[in-house]
């Protein structure tokens, strides 16, 4: 069988080590295993269940584990999540010693001896630590090795500073449980 690739969709010559991004995540063929949307109109909120509180707690712990991430307004729905993330690039030369979600190991990389992977501090590498430990938990929980819970990949956007673009992005991920299907 042949590698498939896949398309890569970030900027190839942006940092993202530093910015504010509007991101969603969303579940693997878009499953919603995080809760239900209880209420209609402004009181419409989401119940999360028991995958959406790991989701939760892991995504509430991510300055933690990366301090120099900041998390802005954050909706987890049924089957995506929302949120506006603040990296201040800080971290990206720093010495500090690995976290429980990532080692202390260098990217190995392929045969041109090219970087391998997300850099360390950046976005994809925010996300992709993310990813792994909610779907490492959650199937641990169900008992179900080796299932994906997430899509391959996020959709991100860098907010712009200026032009209010910030605002109604936070108001957008605000109201997304009223607009909920």
């Amino acid at each position: 069988m042949p590698l498939r690739y896949r398309k890569h969709i970030r900027l190839p010559d942006h940092d993202y080590t530093q910015g504010t991004y509007f991101v969603t995540l969303c579940t693997r063929f878009r499953e919603q295993v995080f809760g239900r949307i209880a209420g209609t109109g402004p009181t419409a909120r989401i119940d999360l269940n028991d995958v959406g509180r790991i989701v939760e707690g892991c995504w509430r712990a991510i300055p933690h584990h990366f301090p120099h991430v900041r998390l802005d307004e954050t909706q987890i729905m049924p089957d995506h999540l929302h949120a506006i993330l603040i990296l201040d690039g800080r971290s990206v030369n720093s010495t500090a010693g690995a976290t429980r979600w990532v080692a202390a190991t260098d990217a190995v990389g392929p045969i041109d001896g090219g970087p391998n992977g997300p850099q360390r501090g950046s976005l994809g590498a925010v996300i992709g630590a993310f990813k792994s430990e909610t779907t490492k938990r959650v199937n641990r929980m169900n008992a179900t090795m080796g299932k994906r819970l997430w899509q391959p990949n996020y959709y991100e956007r860098a907010i712009r500073a200026h032009g209010g673009e910030h605002g109604r992005i936070a108001q957008y991920i605000a109201e997304n449980p009223e607009n909920w299907k």
